[in-house]
């Protein structure tokens, strides 16, 4: 990051960035460190930044800062603007024939797991001067940090919050994972009433989507004594013989366990989806990793972009 400079009757981009920075780290001191620069020069970024726009920006406590009722209203606007000087430096240096920029994804533990270390690492090797970063967080989490311009793209299911630019990836059967010995009516596969006969291990809200779908779409109420977020403590949960659950097939993919996995009957699956804001409208190092994205996932489902089980 340059030197910040303020002042000449206008605001700078980097005040800007110290602005966000402060927001999304909690603390000056945290900004700092991310951005750089001393604690004095964020401070005095910031003091000069509220004395341009004549109103405070933040309110200090004993734990940070906290954006002020003001603070809140324009931090979309200073994120689009930066976002939007990115993407002119990238188009830039693009006409230069150079790749240049920063993508900005975020992704929920299963995709995070199973597909973003191989698509980080081959779009790497085709964009060597493009800086990738990841945000892990629920389904809810993603959508609202695309809403805020936190990110530029992110993994989500159907249905979509309304606003977003969504491209389908993959359609991610359930099924419903047992402890060794577990033997469902049919043997072979399991149906969604049959879930009200046993304890379900069910996940956290906003990441347990897709099972709260099926079982009200089934009308199927259940009873639960355990409760997780990870992928991997519903797993060893199950795999302990507490009872069982339902996950999607690909959060399964990189956890070694004896339990059992049984396909329900009718088929149940998630959608996931690449959302944006506005496709269109990417910047584009963000817009060549959509679409590394979307050919990425296409190769995966058919075999040839890394193994099914």
């Amino acid at each position: 990051m340059q030197d910040v400079h303020l002042g000449c009757g206008y605001m700078s981009l980097n005040s800007y960035e110290v602005f966000v920075a402060i927001a999304e780290r909690g603390s000056l001191a945290a900004a700092a460190h991310q951005l750089n620069l001393s604690p004095s020069a964020v401070s005095h970024a910031l003091a000069s930044f509220e004395e341009e726009i004549g109103f405070t920006l933040f309110v200090r406590n004993r734990s940070g800062v906290r954006l002020t009722a003001g603070g809140e209203a324009l931090l979309p606007t200073v994120r689009e603007v930066l976002q939007c000087n990115d993407k002119l430096r990238q188009q830039a240096s693009k006409l230069l024939g150079l790749e240049y920029g920063t993508v900005r994804i975020g992704a929920f533990t299963s995709v995070s797991v199973a597909w973003l270390p191989k698509i980080i690492r081959s779009f790497s090797d085709l964009y060597p001067k493009i800086e990738v970063t990841i945000e892990q967080g629920g389904y809810d989490d993603v959508a609202e940090w695309i809403i805020k311009s936190q990110i530029d793209l992110g993994f989500i299911i159907l249905p979509s919050p309304p606003g977003l630019d969504v491209a389908p990836l993959y359609a991610d059967p359930l099924v419903c994972i047992a402890p060794a010995g577990f033997a469902p009516k049919s043997k072979a596969y399991i149906t969604a009433p049959e879930l009200a006969d046993h304890n379900v291990v069910q996940q956290g809200e906003d990441y347990g989507k897709e099972t709260q779908q099926v079982l009200a779409k089934h009308n199927v109420s259940i009873r639960s004594s355990a409760r997780a977020i990870d992928d991997a403590a519903i797993i060893a949960i199950v795999e302990s013989g507490l009872g069982i659950s339902v996950m999607p097939q690909l959060a399964l993919l990189n956890y070694r366990s004896s339990v059992q996995a049984f396909p329900f009957y009718p088929p149940e699956s998630r959608v996931i989806v690449l959302a944006s804001l506005s496709q269109e409208s990417l910047a584009p190092a963000a817009k060549a990793m959509h679409q590394h994205i979307v050919e990425f996932v296409a190769a995966w489902s058919k075999g040839e972009g890394g193994t099914q089980s």
